[in-house]
């Protein structure tokens, strides 16, 4: 009798392992995990594309980012990149010299458009750097083209002057197996002028450089530790570390792996300083690749989620500084799979403030605090052999205060964090149910020579299900080979956060909610082209797929700033055109904050000043 292991396929970026096929069989993928006797099969990632023959539209933008600060006022507009293109680039720059125009800017603005042609691409990482420190971090969009935005205020003292910009899509071609896609990329800043924010850090040091002088560095579970040694100058009064992080191999879906938590353990000279709680990505060739066409996931086209730990307190060690970052859980995940392809990529800088006339004389650690804890998985079989349930679960408070002597002043510095972390699934080899949720906070609070206070707050939920169904069209086939496939499945998605700053009386408060539905499947003949979940559909005989996607953005600065209110929903109902189309889509801006109703309110009060309590109070002296 023959025997059928059906799977579930997140078609994304990567697969979990790929096993050897028994014979007379079909096709058998264990990630190797047995648990009280009974072999346990878990459903397989794949990062998916198809032909653009597929694809009937080619709008201005066909996708694009939800996020969009819609500042007002006429920018100077500077183009760093047009017409780039990239071929078989992979990680290799192309460099552009840029001369940024001397001014006072209130706000910065990065957008990056890219359009894909000349046949069948995969989804593929975008960075750029300005003088090797990371900017910008996002994904392309597989099919017609895209633009995206982010906000690079906090770099204005770096973005001044000659600027070299390293600007890099992680693009491979490979015509064998019919992946022969282009990229092309323009990228352009927008200067707003105006009064520029008060407390910009003024110095920028990139960490982990890579061989194309960029800060790019690959963790996995055989090297899952990188470090930088880094000389900060005396007259730094605050410093804080910028990490931008990604999935891959393996671990783009690491949500659905077993285990299924990673942090981000930051440490400074052997503190453990910082713990950073990574974002569930899902790039357009993600869980299944007609969910993200048109409408993409969260932070996929370009990063937003705040990866900002403050180390000023940490001063009191040492300016000698030695920066050491690790993943969790990759030397478990190799454990339970015998697979070294958990890979996650890091990218950071030291974003220092400097006045170089007055230098830190002492400092001393006044209070300490590490604790983080991690449960382990633990495994429990369910009412089935091949049932099984997991659950996992951790915390971490990190607190630090120290004084800071320099040669004309003191500060005090504290930072605080604490966050909490669970996951829980049930699978066998039929579905997979997934539920992770990571929440946290940052509060920092500087007192002396200067006051700045940070209170940051989120939580990333996800939850997934998926089931499908795989039947290899040969009993022994060998990469490249075809599967009859079929899933069905559903996701919810959401980043919550919000974060207040104060630098002296300058106050930045901005809140993002975004949350992204999809639910539906396809079926057809696809190619697995590698052994780490790489498929390209070459057929498709089924495809129903809705997305929505809700983002509520407020941004303020002094009183005054933007709210986005957005909503749009993607369908997809075709075997013939997959582009999709947005079948609604709402998109309102409102001013937070009056400039002019301000100014009079405040003038109104002045005078009622004038008019009542200043007499009261002069009365109330000469009484005394």
């Amino acid at each position: 009798m023959k025997t059928v292991i059906v799977k579930l396929f997140m078609i994304g970026v990567i697969l979990l392992m790929l096993l050897p096929y028994m014979p007379g069989q079909a096709a058998t993928y264990s990630e190797g995990s047995y648990i009280h006797g009974n072999s346990l099969y878990l459903p397989r990632l794949f990062n998916m594309t198809s032909s653009p023959s597929l694809f009937n539209q080619d709008p201005s933008y066909y996708s694009f980012e939800a996020y969009h600060l819609n500042i007002t006022g006429k920018p100077v507009k500077v183009i760093i990149g047009r017409d780039l293109l990239f071929n078989d680039t992979g990680l290799k720059p192309i460099i552009e010299d840029v001369e940024i125009p001397s001014g006072n800017y209130s706000q910065e603005i990065l957008n990056v458009s890219i359009s894909e042609f000349n046949g069948t691409q995969y989804d593929r990482q975008v960075y750029i750097f300005a003088d090797g420190v990371p900017i910008f971090w996002g994904s392309t969009q597989e099919i017609h083209n895209s633009t995206a935005e982010s906000r690079v205020t906090e770099f204005e003292n770096l973005l001044k002057g000659n600027v070299t910009f390293e600007m890099v899509i992680e693009n491979f071609y490979d015509a064998k197996v019919n992946i022969t896609g282009l990229y092309e990329m323009n990228v352009t800043l927008y200067l707003y002028p105006g009064p520029t924010p008060v407390g910009l850090p003024n110095m920028f040091v990139p960490l982990f450089n890579s061989s194309y002088n960029y800060s790019y560095v690959v963790l996995n579970p055989l090297d899952d530790v990188t470090t930088s040694n880094v000389s900060i100058p005396m007259g730094t009064y605050k410093v804080q570390m910028l990490l931008y992080e990604e999935g891959g191999g393996l671990d783009e879906f690491w949500y659905t792996n077993e285990p299924a938590t990673r942090e981000i353990l930051i440490y400074y000279n052997n503190y453990l300083a910082g713990d950073l709680n990574p974002f569930e990505t899902i790039y357009t060739g993600g869980i299944d690749l007609f969910y993200w066409k048109p409408l993409t996931s969260i932070d996929t086209l370009s990063f937003h989620s705040p990866y900002l730990i403050d180390l000023t307190p940490m001063l009191a060690l040492s300016h000698n500084a030695t920066i050491r970052v690790t993943v969790t859980n990759l030397k478990t995940a190799y454990h339970l799979t015998g697979s070294t392809a958990f890979d996650w990529d890091l990218s950071g800088v030291l974003m220092l403030w400097v006045n170089e006339s007055n230098p830190m004389i002492g400092g001393t650690v006044v209070t300490e605090t590490q604790h983080f804890i991690d449960s382990s998985p633990i495994f429990i079989p369910g009412y089935t052999p091949s049932t099984c349930y997991y659950d996992e679960g951790g915390n971490y408070l990190l607190n630090y205060t120290s004084v800071l002597d320099f040669l004309h002043g003191r500060e005090v510095a504290t930072t605080t964090q604490e966050g909490k972390f669970v996951a829980r699934q049930s699978f066998n080899s039929v579905y997979e149910s997934v539920y992770l949720d990571e929440t946290f906070s940052e509060s920092v609070k500087d007192i002396g020579m200067y006051n700045y206070t940070m209170v940051e707050q989120g939580n990333y939920p996800v939850n997934m299900y998926f089931d499908a169904i795989e039947i290899p069209l040969s009993s022994s086939p060998k990469i490249p080979f075809n599967l009859s496939y079929e899933q069905n499945g559903s996701l919810v998605l959401s980043l919550n956060f919000m974060k207040n700053t104060s630098f002296d009386d300058f106050i930045t408060s901005s809140s993002v909610n975004e949350v992204v539905r999809s639910e539906g499947g396809f079926s057809g003949v696809i190619e697995v082209i590698n052994n780490y979940g790489g498929s390209e559909l070459v057929s498709l005989t089924s495809n129903y797929g809705v997305t929505s996607k809700e983002l509520n953005l407020t941004f303020v600065q002094n009183g005054v700033g933007l709210r986005e209110n957005f909503y749009a929903q993607g369908i997809q109902n075709s075997t013939v055109n997959t582009s999709g189309y947005y079948s609604h889509l709402h998109v309102k801006f409102s001013k937070v904050g009056d400039p002019i109703r301000d100014e009079q309110v405040q003038l109104l009060i002045s005078e009622i000043i004038k008019l009542i309590y200043v007499p009261v109070l002069k009365s109330l002296f000469l009484f005394i």
